[in-house]
């Protein structure tokens, strides 16, 4: 069992992730030309970090208005870095979204008006070896499996699966689901929103640290952003991904 950190050694372990996503946010400012309030909230996954929930509809949670009053009275980026941490620090812990139905390691969305869930991964695994270890995908695809059983059974009106993020470009993730689902990934050109995991899960290790050589790969692309392709600058560009859900039913026997 992993030994439990205190919110301070983990606002410490977190700080260069918050330092990436502010440099991403004040990159999009100098770009786009937006406040860095509106930056931060749409380029970055701190709303969610700090446990305030997804960004739905373009609502925020009220406490995030305390945080861009932090930031608006920071001038450096050191000073906004600083100010992100010590307001995590008085941040309840990051849940998972309420309407979202979890199975292990994977999670989805209710079907959309068009019938299609959304899938989603995050680390909830233990153990000395990371989640998509070859030791681990009999387990996986256990949780896959339940997952489209209830998925099936709650939810006949579902057509399609749709998922995007930078594990798509992972072997070890890919294997996990139909060889149809995998074989629609396309670059997710325009089509990211960079406020959940979808790109920033890629630097963060299964013990929560940053993923040195990924840094410096991001740091390096940053000068060069492209706005219309902001994806690009991660060394891991997301992806996404389409099928019926049939393939699904029919690839995990439920």
């Amino acid at each position: 069992m992993p030994k439990a950190i205190s919110r301070a050694e983990k606002a410490a372990r977190l700080r260069p992730y918050f330092d990436l996503q502010l440099r991403f946010a004040e990159a999009m400012v100098a770009a786009c030309g937006e406040t860095l309030a509106a930056s931060v909230t749409r380029n970055t996954n701190l709303h969610r970090r700090f446990g305030l929930g997804r960004i739905r509809d373009g609502k925020c949670a009220p406490e995030w208005a305390d945080y861009l009053g932090l930031l608006a009275g920071a001038e450096t980026h050191e000073a906004r870095l600083d100010a992100t941490c010590a307001f995590f620090l008085q941040c309840p812990d990051e849940e998972m979204p309420a309407n979202d139905a979890t199975f292990g390691c994977f999670s989805f969305e209710p079907p959309d008006a068009g019938g299609a869930v959304r899938i989603h991964f995050g680390n909830k695994a233990g153990g000395s070896a990371g989640p998509l270890a070859r030791e681990n995908m009999a387990e996986r695809l256990r949780e896959l499996r339940a997952m489209f059983a209830h998925i099936r059974a709650a939810h006949p009106e579902t057509s399609s699966v749709r998922g995007g993020s930078w594990l798509y470009r992972v072997e070890a993730y890919r294997r996990l689901f139909p060889v149809a689902y995998i074989a629609s990934c396309t670059p997710a050109h325009g089509q990211m929103r960079f406020d959940g995991t979808s790109s920033w899960g890629q630097f963060l290790d299964r013990h929560g640290n940053v993923k040195r050589e990924l840094r410096e790969i991001f740091l390096r692309n940053l000068p060069a952003l492209d706005p219309k392709s902001a994806e690009d600058t991660f060394p891991l560009p997301a992806m996404r991904a389409e099928a019926p859900v049939g393939l699904f039913y029919d690839f995990y026997e439920v």
